[in-house]
């Protein structure tokens, strides 16, 4: 049998809420829950396994928006309606 230790968490009111709700399901103690969900997740990969290929493609941006951001792009764009409905 594994030693135990009493500790303190701070932990989400939702999550805490299901994991008492999943302890009277199974009627199971809410430690042994816990200990079970925690398990898995520690055992789950952490995601640093292999790398992604993602495929681009030319979108046909002008120049001047070459390297901007996305949030920046559309704060342009945004701009340049704008700028066109204010000439209108």
């Amino acid at each position: 049998m594994m030693p135990f230790m009493r500790t303190t968490i701070n932990i989400n009111d939702a999550l805490l809420d299901e994991l008492k709700e999943r302890s009277l399901r199974t009627r199971r103690p809410l430690t042994k829950v816990l200990d079970e969900v925690l398990r898995r997740g520690l055992a789950e990969p952490t995601g640093r396994g292999q790398a992604v290929k993602i495929r681009t493609y030319k979108v046909g941006l002008k120049p001047a928006y070459r390297g901007l951001s996305l949030n920046q792009l559309y704060d342009q764009l945004e701009a340049e309606d704008h700028f066109k409905a204010a000439e209108e």
